[in-house]
């Protein structure tokens, strides 16, 4: 294995493993001692790399308050505070979700469904704009505390630099803010459509980030709430299975997740 310090291949694998578990080798070069983590965020934690993975997958991908999680990791035999349960979601979660942001340039459809639902943050009512393709793939989220044509100007352009793709055409409801942003943030040979029959497929797809906040209550911290849709939306992206049928989904899922403990590992 490369050394951790100095990249030479000049090493060789200790006998020893650490009290986790994971090998130990030396290095003839620089004359250091380092393990399979070394290098990384994992190396410092006092846990295996996979309760970490498990605790971030649980947070995102199910309805778990940061209690709920604390509670399936103790069923598993870990004792972890919800302080800890945070703090790793915040810290991984946010680096997997910009490695999934970053695969998905190029990948979604030219036909966008855009709109904008509530969340509870810090006492008030904050404006979530979300925009998906055709397929129901997710094109974008932006978390506003104002409701107007700046914000969706930015959302806009978001989307644009994210997926990297021009789209043809934009259906939304009657917001009157959108045509005067579509036009300035994409041009104004985009199609436009606002029609709130033709968008009710985004009034469906909110359920998922509005059903996953209300265990939690709302927000205290608006950057907290961002980086929170940003991750929650990446997740789900990554693990829609969707458009599979329900028996075929079951398998998919240890799939998905192997991917997922991988992409993570990677980021860190």
């Amino acid at each position: 294995m490369k050394c951790a310090f100095c990249e030479s291949l000049n090493t060789y694998e200790l006998k020893k493993k650490t009290k986790l578990g994971y090998r130990q080798y030396h290095c003839r070069d620089c004359i250091s001692q380092y393990n399979e983590r070394s290098g990384t965020p994992y190396n410092f934690l006092h846990y295996p790399t996979d309760v970490v993975l498990l605790v971030v997958f649980y947070y995102y991908h199910f309805k778990n308050s940061l209690v709920d999680v604390t509670e399936h990791m103790a069923l598993r035999g870990f004792s972890i505070s919800h302080e800890t349960v945070r703090l790793w979601s915040q810290q991984f979660g946010t680096e997997v979700g910009i490695q999934f942001r970053a695969r998905r340039q190029g990948l979604c459809g030219k036909k966008w469904h855009m709109d904008i639902t509530y969340l509870w943050v810090e006492s008030r009512w904050c404006y979530c704009y979300r925009a998906i393709d055709k397929a129901g793939n997710l094109v974008d989220v932006y978390l506003s505390e104002t409701r107007d044509k700046k914000a969706a100007e930015m959302f806009f352009k978001s989307c644009k630099s994210t997926t990297g793709i021009m789209p043809e055409q934009i259906t939304t409801d009657k917001e009157k803010a959108f045509p005067a942003a579509i036009k300035k943030a994409l041009g104004a040979e985009i199609k436009h459509h606002d029609s709130q029959y033709l968008n009710n497929v985004m009034e469906q797809h909110h359920r998922g980030i509005k059903s996953r906040c209300s265990v939690m209550k709302g927000f205290k911290d608006f950057f907290c709430a961002l980086n929170f849709c940003y991750v929650f939306e990446e997740i789900r992206q990554f693990f829609r299975v969707n458009q599979h049928p329900l028996s075929e989904r079951r398998g998919l899922i240890a799939s998905k997740f192997q991917e997922f403990k991988n992409i993570m590992i990677a980021a860190a």
